[in-house]
């Protein structure tokens, strides 16, 4: 089958061979699309962490056909379309470090940029029915993700006020999510483009430009003095210490990601005056990442795709997540 693998922390396509038959409590996917996710682009280009040695198969979130299925499966049949868990092992319940190291795609564990992939079925979602491979490729990291510091662990309630940074796949999930529990959106954004997209597509009522030294006091202006409630940060770096700033009194920070830098400069008593709590975000469990496709369901959410390259154009397409120019994903489609 054709692949893309990480050889050296070099993105390179390759020919592997087909995978075995799915042995007990596993399936045999057809991959049909593959979306690519900010840590995918880290780990190709060395900057997740430590560099990784060696091959591995590159991508974390695909969506598929089942093709056939091992002994003691129930609950997939072949003809069935999924999405994968990003991790191999973390059903349900708490993140441990043993589930950790079963999150594929980042070295030691191979991904699913591939043609086939033998899966743990117990770690595979039905797609929702109103979607295309695309959009259901779009939901194992960035919708997970984005549930997660919404919904399971961010708690967001009706009429608060949400802080979502940029205009990523996990952003624009985390406002589609945040109207859907009836919260009241706000974004930041250096792109006029961008901003008057997101008020029209997505729900935003208002955005502000982060390249204003002043931006978090904008928006505690704009809601009446009090902050916001709920954080999505994807930024960290200094991004996170002002959004510290614009919260309100109890509010809570998802911290999601570093693409502001993996260092920051804060007043603790940032935290500790208005009694935030801060969580990181390390997408979710199988059993999140099945809510939020019954949620999808539900509310007819159609995720938001900014452009699909082919597999051979799988280089351009990290090149294009590099440039962050896209609103919503990128996704990769397979013959």
């Amino acid at each position: 089958m054709r692949a893309y693998v990480i050889d050296n922390n070099v993105l390179r396509q390759a020919d592997l061979p087909d995978p075995r038959d799915p042995g007990p409590g596993e399936a045999l996917v057809c991959v049909r699309s593959v979306s690519l996710n900010y840590r995918d682009l880290m780990v190709a280009r060395g900057r997740y962490g430590r560099p990784f040695e060696g091959s591995f198969i590159a991508g974390s979130d695909m969506a598929g056909d089942v093709l056939k299925t091992g002994s003691g499966v129930a609950d997939i049949r072949p003809g069935d379309r999924v999405v994968n868990a990003p991790f191999l092992r973390w059903p349900a319940g708490r993140l441990t470090p043993e589930r950790m190291k079963t999150l594929v795609g980042a070295g030691g564990v191979d991904g699913v940029l591939c043609e086939q992939v033998c899966y743990p079925t117990d770690a595979l979602v039905p797609m929702p029915s109103h979607f295309s491979y695309q959009e259901g490729a779009t939901l194992p990291i960035a919708g997970l993700t984005a549930w997660a510091s919404v919904v399971s662990q961010g708690g967001v309630q009706s009429g608060e006020w949400v802080l979502l940074h940029g205009t990523g796949g996990v952003s624009v999930f985390a406002a589609q999510l945040a109207g859907i529990a009836g919260a009241r959106t706000l974004l930041t954004t250096a792109s006029e483009d961008k901003a008057i997209r997101m008020k029209e597509g997505f729900g935003v009522i208002e955005t502000f430009d982060y390249r204003d030294d002043d931006w978090p006091e904008q928006v505690r202006s704009f809601t009446g003095g009090a902050g916001v409630d709920l954080v999505v940060d994807v930024a960290g770096g200094q991004t996170f210490a002002k959004s510290l700033k614009a919260c309100a009194l109890h509010a809570r920070i998802s911290l999601v990601g570093i693409l502001d830098g993996f260092e920051t400069r804060l007043n603790p008593f940032d935290i500790i005056g208005r009694q935030i709590q801060v969580r990181g975000i390390y997408t979710s469990s199988t059993d999140d990442l099945r809510d939020l496709a019954r949620a999808c369901e539900a509310s007819k959410l159609r995720p938001c795709i900014d452009r699909a390259f082919s597999f051979d154009e799988v280089p351009a397409a990290y090149d294009y997540l590099e440039s962050q120019r896209h609103l919503g994903k990128i996704v990769c489609a397979l013959p």
